[in-house]
């Protein structure tokens, strides 16, 4: 087993969920083969592995987050009934008490504290159906996405492709201010780093509005303006 083997598996994952989003297949190969090597070289370092996850994680985010937006348009519903067909009549009545209790199918794929409603034997019936049935789901959306919601697909793409060009600008700005301070650069350049890592899931995923309040708080304690910023 690789030293690093748990973190490799954060790698794996990402170019495992590519698989069911329109992510160029050649590309998602050349990715593949760098994995390989790195799981293949036990003297690769935690260091150059999480820098691989945070800059195939940059690449492909575009592709997950149109996926995710994909999936709330048209998978969510079909998902659920999916479910409910894969489990005993039992199982399924208890479930919906769960589901009209407010509960979702996030909760199991993520992991949230269930055992109010469900015995083990009964969250690993339902846990085994919300996988298969996630698996389904987005393998309908990308085959959807390959013929009749093709330019839906590209669209929702295109909106994540400027996100992330939005974003990328962004975190050049906050680069140019950590250039612009000794005292605050390492807080800076850390917090861009940590931006940076979410990428690939190794923290906490972020959204637009939380670089635009870094940069606030940082024009405020530089005393800059934002005409003085790249």
């Amino acid at each position: 087993m690789h030293p690093h083997y748990y973190t490799l598996s954060i790698l794996k994952h990402l170019l495992d969920k590519s698989e069911h989003t329109l992510f160029p297949a050649e590309r998602l190969s050349a990715l593949k083969a760098e994995y390989e090597k790195l799981t293949s070289n036990p003297a690769a370092s935690l260091e150059t592995i999480e820098k691989s996850i945070a800059a195939f994680g940059r690449e492909i985010w575009p592709y997950h987050e149109a996926l995710e937006e994909l999936y709330f348009r048209h998978g969510k519903k079909k998902e659920e009934e999916r479910v409910r067909e894969k489990l005993t009549a039992e199982t399924r009545q208890k479930y919906e008490q769960f589901l009209s209790a407010g509960g979702n199918l996030s909760d199991f794929r993520h992991g949230a504290d269930i055992e109010v409603y469900f015995t083990p034997e009964e969250k690993y019936e339902i846990g085994q159906a919300v996988l298969d049935a996630h698996t389904t789901t987005l393998q309908e959306i990308a085959g959807s996405c390959r013929a009749d919601k093709k330019n839906e697909c590209e669209e929702v793409i295109a909106d994540h492709k400027q996100k992330l060009f939005r974003i990328d600008q962004k975190l050049t700005v906050l680069k140019d201010m950590a250039a612009r301070s000794d005292k605050w650069r390492a807080e800076i350049l850390d917090k861009v780093h940590t931006f940076e890592k979410a990428f690939g899931y190794l923290e906490k995923t972020f959204h637009e509005e939380d670089l635009n309040g870094a940069i606030d708080y940082y024009l405020g304690v530089l005393d800059l303006s934002e005409g003085e910023l790249p």
